[in-house]
């Protein structure tokens, strides 16, 4: 397949050859059209009665004709074939036609010169009462203006030039080159150089934008890829515990143990099987959130829906003291589920993760949109953990072990469901003093009513 700078080459080439062709037809037809006006001087002198061409070279005797008979050469071919010069030209008065073996020019015919300061003449003969006149005009003029024409068709080529060749110097280093390097590097990236990246073009050029796309597709498609191979990894290591526990006692019930270990067994295997259960479908519920997004949004009370999750925690959690800080009511644009859903895990969250005798609030505010503020007075997050904590499996070493039950999932569904709903979420936290965990979703509007 050719390449674009192939093309550009060839089209380059193709342009010099139409160019060259062009000025060439020009210089021609130019030529012609001189010559053709000296042989059209030559037709009118030679259509002249003989006395009129002899007198036009007499001052005294001026013949009525707008010819200037000063740029005329007229002679005389003798009947041995010399030339006897009746007139030269004023301005060369040595010049003389080359006539050898010609016998006669019926038609105007250039013809070089034996002396003379030109080299070249447009001659004719006429014959008039048995003597043969000849009649010649100097094409210098006509020569000197077809070299002037070549002249000035060359400089102009010659600036024309300079300007192409600059355009394509121009295309070749900010367009053709960027390009081939781009192609290099995508060719190294597809053969596994993963580490290659587009090098840097000129600043404001086509080429410079679409190198930093692709560079930020690059990256994009690698932390993806690593995303993935971490999620597959901590997937297979969530995974593996359960699995590890669900081999050992179904081996010990085969090797025929008591009937008391048995049913520990069981229950063993019962509650991996269910932590293993919890951990698909939390996966599956993120596969859903990521491909459908949300549906069915409508105005939802997160007054009330916060209520109702108030009073499952005090099931769930009877000695914690939970505050609430909110107004009568509120409304959001989302899917009550999911708005509950994300409650709980929030508060979930922060009963599993702080002390016993530590109260938590609940409060809602109303700046750009709805947000839910979930603020324990645990022992606070470390800075650097921070940013991770809505990643998939992620957890914080203090305190976020599997054996308080949680899979590192619970947060990553929050941040996806607030993703869904293009809300927003994040978290703030104070080492030793507090942790606030919020998410924020679009305020309810009457012009939402009827989507």
């Amino acid at each position: 397949m050719m390449s674009l700078a192939r093309r550009l080459s060839l089209a380059l080439v193709a342009l010099v050859l139409t160019l060259l062709a062009a000025g060439a037809a020009v210089v021609l037809i130019q030529r012609h059209y001189l010559v053709q006006q000296l042989d059209l001087q030559l037709t009118k002198l030679s259509n002249m009665p003989m006395p009129g061409l002899m007198a036009a070279q007499h001052p005294f005797r001026p013949a009525r004709s707008t010819l200037a008979f000063g740029d005329i050469y007229l002679g005389i071919r003798n009947a041995d074939g010399t030339l006897t010069t009746v007139q030269a030209p004023t301005n060369d008065a040595a010049l003389v036609p080359d006539l050898n073996g010609v016998d006669e020019l019926p038609t105007p015919t250039g013809r070089p010169t034996t002396s003379g300061n030109v080299s070249e003449v447009r001659a004719v003969t006429v014959r008039k009462g048995g003597t043969d006149v000849v009649i010649a005009l100097s094409a210098q003029s006509a020569q000197d203006a077809t070299k002037q024409l070549i002249t000035t068709l060359a400089a102009a080529g010659l600036v024309l030039a300079i300007v192409v060749g600059s355009v394509v110097w121009w295309v070749h280093r900010l367009g053709l080159t960027p390009i081939a390097r781009m192609t290099e590097a995508a060719d190294a990236i597809a053969a596994g150089a993963s580490h290659r990246r587009i090098e840097g073009c000129a600043s404001g050029t086509e080429a410079d934008r679409l190198g930093k796309a692709l560079n930020t597709m690059i990256d994009t498609t690698q932390a993806t890829e690593d995303r993935m191979r971490r999620f597959v990894a901590d997937a297979s290591h969530e995974l593996r515990t359960p699995l590890t526990t669900l081999r050992g006692y179904s081996a010990l019930h085969s090797s025929g143990t008591r009937t008391d270990d048995v049913h520990d067994a069981m229950r063993r295997i019962n509650d991996e099987a269910q932590r293993m259960s919890r951990i698909v479908e939390a996966l599956l519920d993120l596969n859903n959130l990521d491909v459908h997004g949300l549906t069915d949004r409508e105005r939802v009370d997160v007054v009330a829906v916060i209520d109702a999750v108030v009073e499952d925690l005090h099931v769930i959690a009877p000695e914690r003291r939970i505050e609430v800080d909110t107004p009568r009511s509120l409304f959001a644009d989302a899917v009550p589920d999911r708005v509950t859903q994300a409650i709980l895990s929030l508060t979930t969250n922060a009963l599993r993760h702080t002390p016993h005798d530590t109260p938590i609030t609940i409060r809602v505010t109303n700046a750009t949109g709805v947000r839910i503020s979930v603020i324990d007075h645990g022992p606070g997050i470390p800075p650097e953990h921070l940013p991770h904590l809505f990643d998939r499996f992620y957890r914080v070493d203090s305190g976020r072990s599997r054996s308080e039950g949680g899979n590192g999932l619970g947060l990553a569904i929050v941040a996806a469901i607030m993703q869904a709903h293009n809300g927003d979420y994040g978290v703030d936290s104070q080492p030793g003093i507090d942790s606030t965990f919020w998410i924020e979703f679009p305020e309810y509007t009457p012009a939402q009513k009827n989507r």
